[in-house]
């Protein structure tokens, strides 16, 4: 580059290359045409990571550093460079370490006899510039939310009192809109006797350089009267007055805030004291839970015994017929048609255990059609009719003759039935089981009645929970608790209705309510 060397263009060529090491900015010479670096300054090592030979080695790899996004910014650069034009321009690299770095990067062509021989340039590192510049960017833009969002009445005055700047809401306090406040003067809307007091106050604060608090009485836009906490101080720029910064809030409901205080106050003692409820419930919840798990074990070892009971028999009459080859016919038969009664009552009890299963996980599809329901109950009335006559018990009901129909899954209901019928068989050992059903206007209600053992007051409520079962001292009946879970279940699916109502050692009644379909 240089045609004679002296000692002293020696000497300046050190001092200058010796001070390039020292700047923070990097110092670049190029080809017209950009694709060519003759010279980059040290900088570049600090800033990108990389040495200067290997960036005028390997400029592809410099040149892929840069945002893709950016990359038109660095292409308009070069094309005016390449035209003759200085240019600055800034975009974004990724450095070695993979942090994003804001680079500006101006270039200066260097003209001899109107050809340009290179382009000499520089790239400042700006990433502290730019991250400030977003930090302030935020921090305004937070303090304008902050304002604009603010209930209070956010204000400035200029220098001779007329609003400069007012925030929405206090503007909508006082029904305007900022820009109708805007260059008006501040006693246009104060109302009321205080005026000389309030201008008094300005005195004082264009007098301090603290805050002055004051009330003032202002008028809204339709004549309503709002009275304000105003605190403000003065604002100077070069020790010149610019204005009256002020925050004023409305008082004006302060009697009714203390009226709202004393309502939370009263409010707070109710919630302590639905707290002191809810923490007595939680406790039941937990004696609740404690109970559930104990009537699960119940559950599990009664239908163990539910599970042993026939399977005791079907093994029992099966090694019998195995080991006895000459059975008589009859004898033969006879056990067959025990082994098969008990396996349908297995079978029976395992899939009550799976459609509660089912219908708690959601699993359990219902097949609904419409049919008439009293073609339902007189079929499981003959059903049951050996079963009631072996216990003497006296059976009467009462069943429309007109058709009824619902929209169910048929199948389900008649387990419903079957389930409360046998109930009452079972807790029945005298007296009378009456079944009446009638068609109401929108609902087929179907009572149950027995005069057997009843249930106690006191376990009610807990009937339709799973493998709950009435604790009978002495005089236990077998079962697993899930019949009636399974029923409320089923006519819950069917957005129907049952209740029970219970005296001990008088008897029962099980209400059931089905929607009806009408007919048109």
């Amino acid at each position: 580059m240089f045609t004679e060397t002296t000692p002293e263009k020696e000497s300046a060529t050190i001092l200058f290359l010796n001070t390039l090491q020292y700047l923070d900015s990097i110092i670049f010479s190029s080809s017209p045409d950009g694709k060519r670096y003759y010279f980059i300054s040290q900088a570049i090592e600090k800033i990108i990571g990389i040495t200067p030979d290997y960036a005028i080695s390997h400029l592809t790899f410099v040149m892929r550093l840069i945002f893709r996004e950016d990359f038109s910014e660095f292409k308009y650069l070069c094309q005016q460079a390449k035209s003759g034009f200085p240019s600055t321009v800034e975009y974004r690299i990724k450095n070695i370490s993979g942090n994003t770095i804001y680079l500006r990067h101006s270039a200066f062509p260097v003209i001899e006899n109107d050809i340009i021989i290179r382009v000499d340039g520089i790239i400042h590192d700006i990433t502290k510039e730019k991250l400030n510049e977003e930090r302030l960017r935020k921090s305004e833009e937070r303090l304008r939310n902050i304002v604009e969002t603010a209930d209070d009445f956010i204000f400035t005055l200029d220098e001779s009192g007329n609003f400069s700047t007012v925030n929405n809401n206090g503007a909508l306090n006082l029904e305007y809109l900022p820009q109708e406040m805007s260059g008006r003067h501040f006693f246009e809307f104060i109302t009321g006797d205080k005026k000389a007091e309030i201008a008094r106050k300005f005195q004082e604060i264009l007098r301090n350089h603290h805050v002055v608090t004051f009330e003032a009485s202002f008028q809204s836009k339709y004549n309503k009267t709002l009275i304000f906490e105003i605190s403000a101080r003065a604002l100077y720029e070069n020790g010149r007055l610019a204005g009256v910064i002020g925050i004023g809030r409305n008082i004006s409901n302060r009697l009714l805030d203390q009226e709202k205080m004393k309502d939370l106050n009263n409010k707070l003692i109710e919630a302590n004291r639905i707290i002191s409820i809810e923490r007595d419930r939680a406790k039941q919840k937990i004696s609740i839970l404690e109970e559930l798990n104990r009537l699960k074990n119940e559950f599990v070892s009664n239908i163990s015994h539910e599970l042993r009971t026939p399977l005791a028999s079907i093994i029992g009459f099966a090694e019998t017929i195995d080991s006895d080859s000459e059975m008589p016919t009859e004898l033969h038969r006879e056990f067959n048609q025990i082994i098969l009664s008990e396996a349908k009552r297995l079978a029976k009890l395992i899939n009550d255990v799976l459609d509660i299963s089912k219908i708690e996980e959601g699993k359990i599809n219902l097949a609904k059609t419409e049919f008439d329901i009293n073609t339902v109950l007189l079929p499981l009335i003959n059903q049951f009719k050996n079963k009631i006559e072996e216990k003497g018990i006296v059976f009467w009901h009462d069943i429309p003759k007109q058709s009824v129909t619902v929209f169910g899954d048929r199948d389900r209901i008649v387990q419903v039935f079957e389930n409360l019928l046998n109930n009452a068989i079972k807790f029945t050992n005298e007296g009378r089981i009456t079944l009446l059903a009638q068609s109401l206007y929108r609902e087929y209600e179907v009572l149950l009645t027995d005069t057997g053992i009843g249930i106690p007051k006191k376990d009610i409520p807990f009937l339709f929970q799973k493998f709950y079962r009435v604790s009978r001292p002495g005089s236990e009946i077998p079962g697993t608790g899930l019949g009636l879970a399974f029923v409320k279940q089923i006519i819950d699916l069917h957005k129907g209705y049952i209740g029970i109502r219970s005296e001990e050692n008088k008897g029962t009644t099980i209400v059931v309510k089905l929607p009806i379909v009408k007919k048109e």
